[in-house]
């Protein structure tokens, strides 16, 4: 499985409704997605909450990814993430899990 996660920097309840009525969504009708889990992150064992919302993506293959990305649900994602410069989104990442 491959999992693409988005990690949100800012907090309050503006970013948290943006995070699950307009981010999490664009993501559930992406081709072969299996599953999109949203965290609110509460606390860290060590410093301050740097992410405040956490919205994962899953795949069963990098294949199946760059499809979803490729499609035009994909090309919707890439340009809300171009139209806001990526304020408050601090980083994107995949991980292959096995």
């Amino acid at each position: 499985m491959l999992r693409v996660s988005y990690l949100f920097s800012e907090a309050g309840e503006e970013k948290a409704k943006y995070v699950r009525e307009k981010f999490a969504p664009m993501l559930e009708v992406l081709p072969d997605v299996r599953r999109v889990d949203i965290w609110h992150v509460t606390a860290i064992a060590i410093g301050e909450v740097k992410a405040q919302f956490i919205v994962d993506a899953w795949f069963d293959s990098e294949h199946a990814m760059h499809t979803a990305f490729s499609s035009a649900e994909g090309r919707k994602i890439a340009r809300e993430i171009m139209s806001t410069d990526g304020r408050g989104m601090e980083m994107i990442t995949c991980e292959v899990m096995q």
